[in-house]
């Protein structure tokens, strides 16, 4: 007998219905990737630029924390970018094992996110009063005794136009201001500078010197970077959630689609196995002779 040939599966009818089909869900994938890569894109240059303008202070302000959640952040969404071009790729091919790799990979990022943001937070608790602090024992003890803390107060000065922790007088702190009988405050703190330009006496409200002190101007240069950090973040976050839902649901849909092709394949080899027998009759003894 001829033997009957294999017939695949029907997938694209058994599969393949509405919104909810293997290809709508890759299709959803394709187009929230794309918004999350212009998204992740977003916050790698916000980290970028931050590390590269925003932690000049860090040192003054102790922001080690804030350091840690930006540097966090950099790496996971350098790592994410390269993560969405692999989901692309196989998502499309519906190769189960890079789909599993892609998933493991934005759920190690998206908790890294989220710790970066809870770092980013803890460093916002209290931030005016611990920049007060901290700029007062910089005051203190460690300027004109640490060349790079001298010289990132210095730049501070100059950027945010103002003078000491709370106000000028905070360097009377100082020894060597507070015994110099020729500068009460230093040079930086000039609105217009020139050589000597802080020399005493100054009286109460020099005209030549900024009155206000630094950490005000230096809270708010670094809380509002925090925010629109935190809120760039947030939105990563929530469209990587999405996304990890969508992997998740492609990935058992063709497992599903996977092992109902196995059991159609094997019971398809049975039936042409069974076709393919040759029954040959038994031929009785008087035949033979």
């Amino acid at each position: 007998m001829t033997s009957t040939p294999m017939k695949k599966p029907d997938r694209f009818n058994a599969n393949n219905k509405g919104y909810c089909s293997v290809f709508g869900i890759k299709a959803s994938i394709i187009i929230v990737g794309f918004l999350l890569l212009v998204a992740v894109l977003s916050l790698s240059y916000l980290s970028f630029w931050t590390i590269v303008t925003k932690h000049k202070y860090a040192l003054l302000a102790s922001a080690y924390l804030y350091t840690t959640a930006t540097y966090c952040l950099l790496l996971s969404a350098i790592i994410t970018c390269v993560a969405i071009i692999v989901l692309f790729i196989t998502s499309w091919n519906e190769y189960e094992k890079g789909l599993k790799f892609t998933l493991l990979i934005l759920v190690l990022t998206f908790a890294c996110e989220i710790t970066a943001g809870l770092l980013a937070f803890g460093y916002t608790v209290n931030l005016e009063e611990r920049l007060s602090i901290n700029l007062l024992e910089t005051i203190q003890y460690k300027y004109l005794f640490d060349s790079g803390k001298t010289k990132s107060f210095d730049q501070m000065q100059r950027l945010l136009r103002c003078c000491g922790s709370k106000s000028f007088e905070d360097w009377q702190l100082n020894s060597h201001f507070n015994a110099s009988m020729n500068s009460a405050v230093p040079d930086s703190c000039c609105k217009s500078y020139e050589p000597k330009c802080a020399r005493k006496p100054y009286g109460k409200h020099p005209s030549n010197i900024f009155s206000h002190g630094c950490s005000p101007a230096l809270y708010n240069f670094y809380h509002t970077h925090l925010v629109t950090l935190g809120c760039v973040t947030v939105g990563v976050a929530s469209l990587q959630i999405f996304i990890i839902i969508l992997l998740v649901w492609l990935i058992q849909r063709l497992e599903k689609i996977r092992i109902r092709n196995q059991s159609t394949i094997s019971a398809t080899k049975v039936r042409r196995m069974s076709n393919e027998i040759t029954y040959y009759p038994i031929q009785s003894s008087a035949s033979v002779k």
